[in-house]
C-alpha cells in the first residue's frame, strides 16, 4: 500500500479526458489528492484560458493551486483573490488556469471578463461543500453558461451527489483515487491550522506531548525544506518510501486519505492531523472519535496578531477618507497585485502588538444563522464549537439565542477560526453559516 496515489485512470478515463468528455474524480478534499487528475490533463490547443476550477472557499483554491502548478499543461495558474487583477490578466491572455469561488466567477461573468462557453474545461471541486455554503444557485447559473464545456467533477463521495452528477455530468466515467471507508475507524486528534503555520504547530505539539519518537507525513513536493528545522531534532523523521520503525507520534501535515490513515496507524501509537477547518467533515468519516488539540505557542500568537491587524484595517476602512492614500498608491496598483500592495502597506505600518492596542476587545461576537425556531440550545452550539472547531470551553463566552439567529462571544484570537469552522457544520439538522457580528 502506497503513501500516495497511483494514477487511477484506465484507458476509458484517459480517452474521456483526451476527447473532451465529462469525468467524475473521487478524492478527498485536499490539493495533493487532486494532483493525479491535473497531471493527466493533456495540453490544450486553446490559446488562452484552458481550465476554470470552481472551489467552495478560497483556502481550498490555494490548496489546489499547489497541485495545479506542478502540471506543466496548466501553467500559468492564477487564484482569484482580486477581481481587478484577474480581469486584466484574462484580458491579456496571461492565465491558462483560473481558480475561483462561484461568487467571484459569477462577478467576472457578469462583467463579461470571463466567457465560460469559450473555456475548454471546467472543474467543479467538491460541489457538496458548495451546496453547504449556499452556492448551489450560483453554480447552476455558471453551468448554464458552460454548455458543451468538458466538466470534471471532483467529489469525496459520488453517491452523495448522484443527483448533481446526473444533471451536470450524465453518464460520465468515474475514476476513483480514494473512497471513504464504510465506517470510521479508531481515534484521531487534530488541529485546524493553515498550511504556513503547520511546521510551527508541529513544533508546539512536540513540546506539548514530549514523544520519544515522531514521524511527519507530508505529501507536498517541498516537504524536505519545509520540515528541515524540525528534522534536526533527534527522534523526528519524515515519512517516505523507506520503512520506518514504529514511533509514538505521527503528525499528518495535510488531510490524509483512508489508505494513509491505515498506514499511519501501523506506524504510530498516536496520530495528530493538521488540516483546514473545511476538511473536518471528511476527517469525521475517516476516524472517530475526533479530539481537537489546543496548541499555544508562537503559531497561536501569530494568528492572534494577524487577527488584530485585520480588525485595525477594517476599522480604518469604515472611517473612510482614504482619497489621498489611494492617489499616492495608485501607480503601484499598475505594477503589482493590489493585494500585495495592501500587504506591503500593512508590513510598513507594522502588525499591532497587544501592548500597543489596549482598545482591541478581548471578546468578539459571532453571528450564527441558527436560533430558537430551530430548537437550538446553548449546549448544541458549545458542542459544535468544541468538537467541530476545536475551541476550548474557556474561550467561549455569552450565548444569546434569538428567534432566527444566535450571537456567541468568542475570544478575539479564535474568532476567524470559529467563523471558518462553524460554516457548513450541521446543528439541529440545519447547515450553519457564521460571520463576525459588526454591531
Amino acid at each position: 500500500m502506497s503513501w500516495e496515489f497511483s494514477a487511477p485512470f484506465d484507458a476509458g478515463h484517459r480517452a474521456a479526458l483526451g476527447t473532451g468528455k465529462d469525468l467524475v474524480f473521487v478524492a478527498p478534499p485536499a490539493g495533493w489528492c487532486v494532483a493525479p487528475l491535473f497531471a493527466a490533463l493533456t495540453p490544450s490547443e486553446h490559446p488562452r484560458l484552458t481550465l476554470v476550477v470552481l472551489v467552495p472557499e478560497l483556502t481550498a483554491g490555494l490548496d489546489l493551486a499547489v497541485a495545479a502548478r506542478a502540471a506543466a499543461a496548466l501553467q500559468p495558474v492564477h487564484v482569484l483573490t482580486g477581481r481587478t487583477r484577474a480581469e486584466r490578466l484574462l484580458r491579456d491572455g496571461a492565465i491558462r488556469t483560473l481558480i475561483a469561488t462561484p461568487p467571484d466567477a459569477l462577478a467576472l461573468l457578469e462583467r463579461a471578463s470571463l466567457k465560460l462557453a469559450e473555456v475548454p474545461r471546467l472543474a467543479l471541486a467538491w460541489p457538496a461543500a458548495m451546496d453547504a455554503v449556499g452556492q448551489t444557485d450560483i453554480l447552476d447559473t455558471l453551468l448554464a453558461e458552460a454548455r458543451g464545456v468538458q466538466r470534471l467533477v471532483i467529489t469525496a463521495d459520488e453517491t452523495a451527489i448522484a443527483g448533481f452528477i446526473e444533471r451536470h455530468a450524465h453518464r460520465a466515467p468515474i475514476a476513483v483515487a480514494s473512497r471513504l471507508p464504510e465506517a470510521p475507524s479508531g481515534a484521531l486528534r487534530y488541529v485546524c491550522v493553515g498550511p504556513r503555520d503547520r511546521p510551527s504547530v508541529a513544533r508546539d505539539l512536540l513540546d506539548q506531548l514530549h514523544p520519544d519518537s515522531a514521524s511527519v507525513w507530508d505529501p507536498s513536493p517541498d516537504r524536505e525544506p519545509r520540515w528541515a528545522g524540525l528534522l534536526a531534532d533527534p527522534g523526528v523523521d519524515l515519512v517516505g518510501d523507506e520503512p520506518l520503525p514504529r514511533v509514538q507520534l505521527a503528525i499528518a501535515a495535510d488531510l490524509p486519505s483512508a489508505e494513509v490513515v491505515v498506514r499511519l496507524r501501523e506506524l504510530a501509537d498516536e496520530i495528530v492531523v493538521l488540516l483546514r477547518s473545511g476538511q473536518l467533515p471528511y476527517l469525521r468519516r475517516l476516524a472517530a472519535p475526533l479530539r481537537p488539540m489546543r496548541v499555544t505557542g508562537e503559531s497561536d500568537r501569530a494568528r492572534a496578531r494577524s487577527f488584530r491587524l485585520r480588525q485595525k484595517v477594517r476599522e480604518r476602512l469604515e472611517l473612510g477618507g482614504l482619497d489621498a492614500e489611494l492617489l499616492a498608491l495608485e501607480p503601484l496598483f499598475a505594477e503589482h497585485d493590489p493585494a500585495l500592495v495592501a500587504a506591503a502597506a500593512a508590513a510598513a505600518t507594522g502588525i499591532p502588538d497587544r501592548d500597543t492596542q489596549p482598545d482591541i476587545p478581548a471578546w468578539v461576537r459571532v453571528h450564527v444563522n441558527v436560533g430558537r425556531t430551530d430548537r437550538l440550545r446553548p449546549a448544541d452550539l458549545v458542542g459544535a464549537l468544541v468538537n467541530a472547531v476545536g475551541v476550548a470551553k474557556d474561550r467561549i463566552g455569552k450565548i444569546e439565542i434569538r428567534d432566527r439567529f444566535t450571537l456567541v462571544e468568542i475570544r478575539a484570537g479564535d474568532a476567524e477560526r470559529v467563523v471558518r469552522g462553524l460554516t457548513g457544520v450541521t446543528i439541529r439538522g440545519r447547515r450553519t453559516a457564521a460571520r463576525l457580528d459588526r454591531r
